[in-house]
């Protein structure tokens, strides 16, 4: 009985793996069943010559990993803040052959000690160690930084990369793309504005040069302690970086100042921003009652416009009350502008301290690919 037993185990355990599969899944596939004779010996070198080459010829093939994030109009206006598809590929067509060239930016220190300067024409192509990502990937993940404002760890899983990667990645290409957007943001003639001035400002303000207000931007807080006074804001309460947003009566952003520390005051910002060099004779100047630069402005023959003061302990006349509105209906498109630069999460969230020296540059991406949207007053 237990011989009988032990011979008719083999046959029960073939049985139940071959004969009684309960699920398809679980079916052994044809390469699982092909016998041990087929397969080539390892000694056979015909079969594993060519190995070497292929496998150096996959390790730059260019897959474009960005694909699933910009598919579609909708994917590319969320993920990268362009209005379409189209635009992506022609703002990328534009930069792609200067970006085939360039090296990345791993710091000051590093690139000291290199001082040979390179001749594109000789060398057209990027030297240094080959690329992780194509450039595709590169430009998407940039504006992907600049409009979800993601950290370098999370968009570095996403693309397959390092973190040291991501960064230098993001530091080369924010200041090419600062380096070639620059000439988005365009300070208009006189003849162009009133050519484009819409008809509701033209009655109300037939020589409006441009709209100020300031903005600022939360950032974590310095170790230095002077410099945590310096970027202190009384008015956000927080570590800020202010800058001057101007717009022209179309609601175009046409100057956009560098960042200076929370504390500083509007007055000061354009006295040195260099916004008052632009403005010309019988100019008019729509602002807020903070900007005190009214003397400044008379300086060069133009004047400024704001809402009248407001004492609070008595009531405003009938023509103060008018002239608040009137001069509130037109001020707040400078307020839809900023906000449309502040739908760039890097702008609007709170800014590591690592990415305050290319905070400039980023004033100047975010302001240029705002105004490659649609008109924002018409």
């Amino acid at each position: 009985m237990c011989a009988g037993n032990a011979a008719d185990v083999p046959n029960i355990a073939a049985e139940s793996l071959v004969g009684n599969w309960e699920h398809d899944y679980a079916l052994p596939t044809d390469e699982q069943q092909t016998p041990p004779e087929t397969v080539p010996p390892l000694s056979s070198s015909g079969h594993l010559s060519h190995l070497p080459s292929q496998v150096t010829h996959l390790r730059f093939v260019a897959v474009d990993r960005c694909r699933s994030f910009i598919d579609t109009n909708r994917k590319v206006k969320l993920n990268t803040g362009l209005q379409s598809k189209a635009v992506f590929c022609r703002l990328f067509g534009l930069l792609k052959v200067r970006a085939q060239r360039m090296r990345y930016w791993y710091g000051i220190k590093r690139h000291a000690r290199k001082t040979r300067t390179r001749s594109y024409r000789r060398t057209p192509k990027k030297s240094g160690p080959a690329r992780s990502l194509t450039c595709k990937d590169e430009f998407a993940l940039t504006l992907m930084k600049l409009r979800l404002g993601l950290t370098n760890d999370f968009l570095a899983n996403i693309f397959g990369v390092s973190a040291g990667t991501c960064s230098a990645i993001l530091n080369t290409w924010i200041k090419l793309l600062a380096r070639k957007l620059k000439c988005l943001i365009v300070w208009p003639s006189k003849e162009q504005t009133r050519m484009f001035m819409p008809h509701s400002l033209r009655v109300k303000y037939p020589n409006l040069r441009c709209t100020l207000d300031c903005s600022e931007t939360f950032i974590y807080r310095p170790r230095d302690l002077k410099l945590q006074s310096a970027t202190w804001s009384e008015y956000k309460h927080h570590n800020t970086l202010k800058y001057l947003v101007a717009i022209a009566p179309d609601g175009l952003i046409s100057f956009i100042s560098k960042a200076w520390g929370g504390r500083t005051t509007d007055r000061y910002i354009v006295q040195h921003s260099g916004i008052l060099d632009l403005i010309e004779p019988y100019d008019l100047v729509l602002a807020d009652r903070g900007f005190t630069i009214r003397e400044d402005l008379l300086f060069r023959h133009a004047d400024l416009e704001i809402p009248p003061p407001s004492s609070g302990l008595t009531q405003m006349s009938r023509m103060n009350v008018l002239k608040t509105k009137k001069v509130a209906n037109t001020r707040i498109h400078v307020e839809r502008a900023i906000n449309r630069i502040k739908w760039f999460k890097i702008l609007s969230g709170v800014l590591h301290v690592s990415l305050i020296p290319l905070f400039d540059d980023i004033l100047v991406v975010c302001a240029a690919l705002c105004n490659l949207l649609g008109p924002l007053v018409k």
